[in-house]
């Protein structure tokens, strides 16, 4: 048994059917009425069996004046066979495709045919009535009584020319021509394929044009898309130092504005003790001072806390004045021992409101402005109350932990005389004796 059929079949579809019907639906589709009028018709000079002639463009009969200009230059010629050597007969037959059309009138005409099958000439065509029914209008002939017949005819044809062979359909109007098939008719059809597949060329050319003007803006637009791309990578591309120089400078200002924020919150500790100095009574000594954020923590001694507390929460920038714990009276002293807390505000006293700016128009930083400084006779910052000098011991010198800018200008020589600030304690300095004098002596 063989492993391979030649019947070409797949899940059981007939492949070569298939082919065929496609093919005879796609050679019927220029017949449709849709497109029929995309094949152009084409002229056919008719020699009539009464001797006269007549010019026929596809199946309609042409007035007598359009013809006698026209019959000369027309290649394509037909030759009417008299009526008494024809036969003819009307066929009802469903509508069905052409060649299938063609198959069904061939058959019904042998079996009616008085002549044999190799001498039957025969044609058939299609006739619409105005009811919509569809007749089939069919002749057939003897090839030999044709032949006869052409003999006859030869003075009227043209050297070497293959006429085709019509019969005019009896019955009424309209009279279509009936083309006997195998005669010269195939030269006119392939001469109105030409012309059809002319015809769909330039309707396909004309499809393409009306596609590219349509397209033609979005072409353009596109084309200047890509062509603004490439400059805008080629202007990217140049102005990469730039854009690195730029990101630099942003780095630096993000890295000022942090360091802006980090300034803004801080105290500047020197500005708060020149405060206290100014502030605190001379009965008041400090002896500690802490610094955290802008929270600020003082202990030491003075003759009144309550009073104490109450001239610096009248001083401006400072709040939230509050004594964590009591004041105490030292045993045998009329000091008391306090600890107060209160809040600076960094609009006063940060370190970026007070730093110094940059001269208009120089390149050198101003020096800042003198801190006020203690004289030479201040005690500094001790857990012990310090001890007042004497006359004739000589004052301490201030304890400091760096040394202070030196003014602009000198400073004028601070008077021993008067009281000096110790951060709010101050010591009496004695004017110096004067030297005894001796005593005039007597006369």
């Amino acid at each position: 048994m063989p492993l391979l059929s030649a019947d070409a079949r797949f899940f059981g579809v007939d492949l070569r059917a298939l082919w065929l019907a496609t093919r005879q639906a796609w050679r019927q589709l220029p017949q449709k009425p849709f497109l029929a009028w995309l094949t152009p018709p084409v002229p056919v000079r008719l020699l009539q069996a009464d001797g006269d002639e007549s010019l026929w463009l596809g199946a309609q009969l042409q007035p007598h004046a359009d013809a006698t200009s026209r019959l000369g230059k027309t290649p394509f010629i037909a030759v009417e066979l008299p009526q008494d050597i024809v036969l003819q007969r009307t066929l009802a037959i469903p509508p069905m495709g052409e060649a299938d059309t063609a198959n069904a009138v061939q058959l019904e005409l042998r079996s009616i045919s008085p002549f044999p099958e190799a001498d039957l000439a025969w044609g058939h065509s299609l006739r619409t009535e105005p009811s919509g029914a569809r007749r089939i209008q069919a002749a057939l002939t003897s090839r030999k009584q044709v032949a006869k017949y052409l003999e006859t005819q030869t003075n009227r044809l043209p050297p070497h020319a293959q006429p085709e062979i019509w019969v005019r359909s009896q019955g009424p109007a309209p009279v279509v021509p009936i083309v006997i098939q195998g005669y010269g008719e195939q030269r006119r059809k392939a001469y109105a394929a030409r012309q059809r597949n002319i015809v769909y060329g330039l309707l396909v050319l004309a499809a393409a044009l009306a596609g590219a003007i349509a397209i033609a803006p979005t072409a353009q637009l596109r084309l200047r898309a890509i062509e603004a791309v490439y400059a805008y990578d080629g202007i990217y591309q140049q102005t990469q130092p730039l854009m690195a120089k730029r990101e630099a400078l942003v780095q630096t200002a993000e890295q000022l504005k942090s360091l802006a924020e980090l300034l803004a919150g801080r105290i500047e500790p020197l500005y708060i003790l020149n405060k206290l100095t100014q502030v605190l009574p001379d009965d008041t000594y400090l002896q500690s001072f802490r610094l955290q954020g802008a929270k600020v923590t003082i202990g030491g001694v003075t003759s009144n806390a309550t009073q104490l507390m109450q001239t610096l929460s009248t001083q401006e920038g400072l709040r939230d004045v509050k004594a964590p714990s009591p004041a105490t009276r030292l045993p045998g002293s009329p000091k008391e021992s306090f600890t107060i807390e209160f809040t600076l505000d960094p609009k006063l006293y940060g370190a970026a409101k007070n730093m110094p700016s940059f001269a208009q128009g120089s390149g050198s930083i101003p020096a800042p402005a003198p801190v006020p400084q203690a004289p030479a006779a201040t005690a500094p910052i001790a857990s012990t109350p310090p001890v007042a000098a004497s006359p004739t011991t000589p004052p301490p010198a201030a304890a400091s932990g760096t040394a202070p800018a030196k003014p602009a200008a000198a400073a004028p020589a601070p008077n021993p005389a008067r009281k000096g600030p110790v951060f709010g304690g101050t010591v009496v300095v004695p004017k110096p004796a004067p030297s005894p004098s001796k005593p005039a002596s007597a006369p």
